[in-house]
């Protein structure tokens, strides 16, 4: 019961990172300005939204990363015991431990689409194209990360999240 509590949570955290389309921001200020101040603030505007889109996913991410330790931790020692034949409170039904494995795939399923979404976002958008080569890459860590898990090796799936946290952060700071 506790698990699929916080597998639970994990999807809806995850499913609360908003995608690019719903970022945009539209200004209904009416100032007088020229053309290229027009740009320039409409510039900045992107510049703003993007960062705060990598933001928002470095939170989520870290979040995950944070549950996914113990979920994994949890289903390590239950097939341990269950490997063991030890009776403890810890152990699950081979069952229960495919489905926390089934569910933690598809949470990682939904981090590597949100990093796709996001680079994408970079690499079409004309104003944040200067910094999609800082962002470049992190989409290819998440599914990095989903191969692992899909390979049972979810500790090295967590270290790939990690990197994208990093690649996610470095970039953040490039848009300084």
């Amino acid at each position: 019961m506790k698990r699929a509590l916080v597998l639970t949570l994990i999807c809806t955290i995850l499913s609360s990172v908003p995608s690019n389309s719903q970022t945009k921001r539209r200004s209904t200020s009416k100032k007088p300005t020229t053309s290229s101040g027009s740009f320039e603030e409409k510039k900045l505007a992107e510049i703003k939204a993007g960062r705060e889109q990598i933001a928002t996913q470095i939170k989520a991410l870290t979040q995950f990363l944070y549950l996914f330790g113990n979920i994994s931790k949890g289903i390590e020692t239950a097939e341990l015991v269950n490997k063991n034949n030890e009776q403890t409170s810890v152990g699950m039904s081979a069952e229960r431990i495919a489905q926390s494995k089934s569910k933690l795939r598809d949470s990682i399923k939904n981090v590597r689409i949100a990093l796709d979404q996001l680079e994408s976002g970079f690499r079409l958008n004309p104003v944040l194209q200067t910094y999609y080569p800082k962002l470049a890459g992190v989409a290819k860590l998440g599914q990095t990360a989903e191969s692992q898990a899909a390979a049972g090796t979810f500790d090295q799936s967590a270290k790939s999240l990690l990197a994208a946290v990093n690649k996610l952060t470095d970039a953040l700071v490039g848009l300084g």
